[in-house]
């Protein structure tokens, strides 16, 4: 189901994915994690989808496809896929927290913070404890 992870311009992953219901493989971009962001969980987005996915068990909650881009407006409509394999959930959560940094990505100008992309391995007790 995924496959082509590799670091984007942002300094976050990037993916190919063929999740449930779609015809053929699109290209994700995980969006970065900065503090104060849930470690448990990454927002996805393709040129027609956003979604979630949970990085405790691999369930996927995803927008329907919108022909001029989707965004988190749009999860009101979506609903939840086949998760995504235990072996690929781990393969996807090193490549992110590989991505850390508090200076992720530029464009010159502007840095990406992807900083809590660290703390993608964290137990769910542990991160609701550390929040505490």
């Amino acid at each position: 189901m995924l496959n082509n992870i590799h670091r984007n311009i942002m300094g976050t992953i990037s993916f190919d994915a063929k999740f449930e219901g779609m015809r053929k493989p699109q290209d994700f971009i995980v969006y970065p994690m900065q503090a104060g962001d849930d470690a448990t969980r990454i927002k996805v987005q393709s040129d027609t989808r956003y979604g979630i996915i949970s990085l405790a068990d691999g369930k996927v909650f995803m927008s329907p496809a919108v022909a001029n881009g989707a965004n988190a407006a749009h999860l009101a409509q979506g609903k939840h896929l086949a998760p995504i394999s235990a072996e690929e959930l781990l393969l996807l959560k090193s490549h992110i927290m590989a991505s850390a940094s508090g200076k992720a990505g530029t464009n010159g100008i502007v840095y990406c913070d992807n900083s809590k992309a660290l703390e993608v391995f964290a137990e769910v007790g542990d991160a609701a404890a550390a929040a505490a």
